[in-house]
């Protein structure tokens, strides 16, 4: 499972898993969304609204890594969650995040962990 928040961390654990062939579900971007009805479990391809998704589906494709299950909201981000920062530590902004999405992501990638270790 992969709650990382940072890119570059967290493409560096999704690429080396890949290379490994170690099964990974990798949570995306919960920020500036309210809707739990939004909330999906999808290949990184089908991903919409999310600009997580986006940075990571284009630098795993540079590295021909074409799939990757992900959680995401379709739900477009609140542009009033959008808060700037003074670039310290590599960020520039960040989306404010409600307390219940990260959990609901989390419920939704340790279900599709479940479902998938109970069919083995």
């Amino acid at each position: 499972l992969d709650c990382i928040d940072s890119i570059t961390p967290k493409l560096n654990l999704i690429i080396a898993a890949k290379r490994k062939r170690v099964k990974i579900i990798s949570s995306m971007g919960a920020g500036g969304k309210m809707e739990a009805s939004k909330v999906k479990v999808a290949d990184i391809t089908n991903t919409v609204n999310c600009f997580l998704a986006k940075t990571i589906r284009r630098r795993l494709k540079e590295v021909k890594i074409d799939k990757l299950k992900v959680v995401f909201s379709s739900e477009i981000q609140d542009d009033s969650s959008l808060k700037m920062t003074d670039g310290s530590n590599y960020k520039k902004s960040f989306y404010g995040t409600n307390s219940y999405m990260p959990g609901l992501f989390g419920l939704y990638a340790a279900e599709t962990v479940i479902r998938y270790l109970l069919k083995k």
